[in-house]
């Protein structure tokens, strides 16, 4: 496991074979992303807010590349206590309501951190992703890297 302190501002992503690796999902009973389970294989990966550091699995052979993302980091502050904000659906309410008064849809939204000061809770907002642009046609046969590029800005 490495355990890196990161105390710059801005959003990270970890990705293994150009894919990205979706961060632990957050623990309402340690109060912040979920432990490293080990069992996730390579790239399982956390931000820890407040604390600052980023922790993420690494195995012999694995190659991970850690880089920043398009995302609109914010805090709001809520007149809760913390109990009472758990007791009222917690993190995934949070994620559904404001992901629905913002009309994106909620896997755009991560909690980063949660802590008393009333309730803040930090988050991001990620940038949606272009879809991803085929390099082979249905035949099978090698799209050039001209139409391919044609693809992306219209995907955009």
């Amino acid at each position: 496991m490495i355990h890196i302190p990161y105390p710059v501002a801005g959003s990270i992503r970890v990705k293994k074979d150009g894919s990205t690796v979706d961060p632990n999902g957050w623990d309402e009973e340690i109060g912040k992303p979920a432990a490293l389970t080990k069992t996730k294989g390579c790239g399982e990966n956390r931000f820890v807010g407040v604390e600052n550091y980023l922790e993420f699995w690494l195995e012999p052979g694995c190659v991970l590349n850690i880089e920043p993302k398009d995302s609109i980091m914010a805090k709001v502050r809520m007149n809760w206590t913390l109990a009472e904000f758990y007791s009222d659906g917690g993190t995934t309410r949070f994620v559904d309501r404001l992901a629905a008064s913002l009309g994106i849809a909620s896997h755009r939204v991560k909690v980063v951190a949660i802590y008393e000061g009333s309730t803040v809770v930090d988050f991001e907002i990620e940038s949606e992703e272009p879809a991803p642009v085929a390099t082979t046609d249905a035949n099978g046969d090698p799209i050039s890297a001209e139409d391919q590029a044609a693809a992306l800005l219209a995907a955009q």
